[in-house]
């Protein structure tokens, strides 16, 4: 491997990217890789480049035993050829993993310096983990067993390393025995994106709800706001095409016996026919339009309507009206609270959203991203509007699935949510969230996001932390939503930390 692979490789470490390989010619289970670890780490075979053993520990030659060093005793376990391959070769027959997807038999690799064998998470927190290696200074290294082979637990991603050599997760090319990940998830999902929203409220109300609210599924703009309405009728969010009403959509009215209905947004959002089809339904008694000429007179008509409903709110949510993350992550507290999600201007304070800061008086203010989507002079117009009683917080990550973290942990707090039944949806996207977040806020749950490709690593680290109050997250949407790979990673952040057997 020479350094610009080397440096690929790094970069794919960093990214999450899982690199797929070719059909392997062979197949080996994890179960094989780390029975064949624990035999040579149970013989404690002295280190050695110049000495060979076989499968079982004998002394054997080269030409069919393993070299007694770090990448002979990976590839021992491995199968690979004889004497063994070199950590400048390993990665022949093996495929660079992100580390949320490490699982016992994968490896981590330092180019032209050390390589070991990733037994196992070792802590719930995923800081330190069960090496098996052929160690040349586990003497040195706190811990009384002599050179050669040993089990231990090392910090992530190992006790200190080269700077130009990181330690790079791989998984063997024709591993078999990865965790399935079914068991620890709930899929919400449909053929489409209206079909998923179905699904989110079948799973928020499978006995039925007396209202619902309609939204447009093709723009995210007013179903934004939608949550904190839905929230006061107790019923789900369900989305529509701007010209049809889909036929799951109306069946889903019909089964939650709703009599009454909410559209969300004008007839360029939600058309007069959508409206006249929802009065058709049987068992339907009441359909009323909230809307405004642009989304942030909307967000202010569907504030009012909830203030009409459930009183004037503790709090309110000031978000971007130019993009749909950072809002998104606040559906479930303003489902459960009664918060509104006002709409503003990046750079000026959007007229609706400052009437209705005047007009309900909340106790306090959260802005929901950073200075780039919500401008200090945006933040500045809203405490003028509110007087200096009134506090008002930001509340950012560096980027969307950061902020969302962040959103959660303040729906943990103020809200009475909880990460029991959390739902998980793409950040990359919109459609499966502007429900989804409304099905995690009726189920005191929160709302997180993920690249669709790849687990978000603050993501992941959360779950892990969590995992003894997480059931089975929801995950919003079918594969090209929410690919494999995540749900794979949120399987091994749920999986219970277990010493090596």
């Amino acid at each position: 491997m020479n350094r610009r692979t080397l440096a690929a490789c790094a970069t794919a470490f960093a990214t999450g990217i899982v690199m797929l390989s070719a059909t392997p010619a062979f197949a080996l289970s994890r179960t094989e890789v780390m029975a064949r670890a624990r035999k040579w780490v149970d013989l404690a075979i002295p280190y050695s480049q110049t000495f060979y053993r076989d499968d079982n520990g004998a002394t054997a030659t080269a030409s069919v035993g393993w070299r007694c060093d770090c990448s002979g005793f990976v590839s021992m376990t491995w199968k690979t050829s004889h004497p063994g391959l070199s950590t400048r070769t390993l990665h022949y027959v093996s495929t660079v993993i992100p580390r949320e997807l490490l699982q016992p038999g994968d490896a981590l690799v330092s180019y032209n310096n050390h390589a070991v064998l990733f037994g196992g998470w070792a802590n719930a927190e995923r800081t330190h983990y069960y090496a098996y290696e052929m160690s040349s200074s586990a003497s040195r290294q706190s811990t009384t067993a002599p050179d050669g082979t040993v089990i231990r637990v090392t910090p992530y991603p190992y006790w200190s390393w080269p700077a130009d050599r990181p330690y790079v997760p791989y998984r063997r090319d024709g591993v078999t025995g990865s965790i399935d990940y079914e068991p620890y998830i709930q899929r919400v999902q449909g053929a489409n994106r209206y079909e998923t929203a179905v699904a989110a409220s079948r799973a928020a109300f499978p006995d039925g709800a007396p209202a619902a609210v309609i939204a447009s599924g093709e723009d995210w703009p007013d179903a934004l706001s939608a949550s904190s309405l839905a929230g006061a009728l107790g019923g789900p969010v369900l989305l529509s095409a701007s010209t049809r009403l889909p036929a799951a959509v109306a069946e889903e009215v019909q089964r939650l016996q709703a009599r009454s209905l909410v559209v969300v947004g004008g007839p360029s959002a939600v058309a007069t026919s959508v409206v006249e089809a929802l009065k058709a339904i049987p068992g339907v008694s009441s359909v009323k339009r909230v809307a405004g000429s642009n989304r942030y007179e909307t967000a202010r008509a569907v504030a009012d309507e909830t203030r009409r409903i459930a009183g004037a709110p503790e709090a309110a949510f000031l978000c971007t009206g130019e993009n749909f993350p950072d809002a998104l992550a606040a559906a479930p507290l303003a489902y459960a609270s009664g918060w509104p999600v006002l709409l503003t201007q990046t750079g000026a304070l959007s007229e609706d959203a400052s009437a209705v800061l005047v007009a309900a008086r909340p106790q306090r203010v959260y802005v929901l991203g950073g200075e780039a989507v919500v401008s200090t002079q945006t933040v500045a117009a809203a405490a003028d509007a509110l007087g200096p009683a009134v506090p008002i917080a930001r509340v950012a990550g560096p980027d969307r699935y950061d902020t969302a973290l962040r959103v959660a942990a303040l729906g943990v707090d103020r809200c009475g949510l909880s990460y029991a039944a959390p739902a998980i949806a793409t950040g990359d996207g919109f459609a499966d969230a502007l429900a989804g977040g409304a099905m995690a806020g009726a189920r005191k749950g929160v709302l997180l996001l993920t690249p669709t490709s790849r687990m978000y690593s603050k993501l992941w680290t959360q779950l892990a932390k969590v995992s003894a109050q997480v059931g089975k997250p929801f995950t919003l949407g079918g594969d090209a939503a929410l690919s494999p790979t995540v749900r794979t990673a949120i399987a091994l952040a749920l999986e219970p930390v277990r010493p090596p057997q």
